[in-house]
């Protein structure tokens, strides 16, 4: 196997990984937004329980300050994720164009290879040629 083709299995196992972290953070986020809304579920849920029940409604206000915590954990671990987000996409961007790089390098490679056998080639003919009219 020649380098350019390790290299480029490499770069190729390289922009896999980071596209499998990239999907995992993105499900991450989307399970955190899940969560947010289940929590806005729940308050109004919640809400109207209150509304109908006086017991409830005075412990009304320690849920809401509970789920205001929560709302706040929830909005600060999806910042978080996004800002993961956008330093993997971008290391998926690097990753791509050092991929892309390998695989110009050996396509010039080949190119040069094939230009060199097709030159060796032609000597070969043109020496024939010049051999068999040497013999008339």
């Amino acid at each position: 196997m020649r380098t350019g083709e390790t290299l480029i299995r490499l770069a190729k196992h390289r922009v896999e990984a980071v596209q499998k972290l990239v999907a995992s953070a993105e499900k991450t986020r989307s399970d955190m937004e899940r969560r947010l809304e289940d929590l806005e579920v729940r308050a109004g849920r919640e809400q109207r329980a209150a509304e109908a029940d006086p017991a409830r409604a005075s412990t009304w206000p320690a849920f809401m300050a509970a789920l205001k915590v929560q709302r706040g954990n929830i909005e600060a671990s999806i910042a978080g994720v996004d800002d993961q987000l956008v330093l993997l996409r971008a290391d998926l961007a690097e990753a791509f164009e050092e991929q892309k790089k390998y695989e110009t390098l050996e396509e010039r490679r080949q190119a040069r290879e094939a230009e060199a056998r097709a030159r060796r080639e032609q000597a070969r003919l043109d020496e024939a040629a010049l051999n068999r009219y040497a013999r008339r």
